[in-house]
């Protein structure tokens, strides 16, 4: 199933992400929050990966143990620690997602820009600090960019 286009996906996805985050910093493992797509961990510190959440297509959706120490991954968490000031540990994956982009913009299009209009494999990592939601897109096997205006142009994969 295809997700509309447009901001309004997207700011839902960051709403419930936002506003499960007292849950999400809480210790306490009663306090787990809702699952959001794309699938969602509690994980808080390097390597962590925390316990299996739903997927939005139904399964198990534990992060890959081996998330956190993959090179893109490692750069992207690198770039929210220097965009935020903190030291890495303190960069959380809220999400990660193998995605379908529905065109070369990658869910991020940049005013003025030509896109591709072609399906393109790639990943969905949303990391945070504190509060904060920071999202990384990427072509399967790439590196991620930080997208300051996502759009929800994208399919969740399996």
């Amino acid at each position: 199933m295809r997700a509309p286009a447009g901001p309004t996906v997207a700011l839902s996805v960051v709403l419930v992400l936002l506003l499960s985050g007292c849950a999400l910093g809480s210790k306490d493992p009663a306090a787990s929050p809702t699952p959001a797509s794309p699938t969602a961990s509690t994980s808080e510190g390097p390597g962590a990966s925390g316990p299996a959440s739903p997927s939005p297509t139904g399964g198990s959706g534990a992060l890959p143990d081996d998330l956190r120490s993959r090179p893109a991954v490692a750069a992207a968490i690198a770039d929210t620690a220097r965009r935020q000031r903190v030291d890495p540990a303190e960069v959380v994956i809220a999400a990660w997602s193998p995605v379908t982009w529905t065109d070369g913009s990658l869910g991020c299009p940049q005013k003025g820009m030509s896109y591709t209009q072609a399906l393109v494999e790639g990943e969905l990592l949303m990391l945070r600090v504190g509060t904060e939601l920071f999202q990384y897109h990427a072509r399967t096997g790439g590196p991620f960019a930080y997208c300051p205006s996502p759009s929800a142009a994208y399919t969740v994969g399996s």
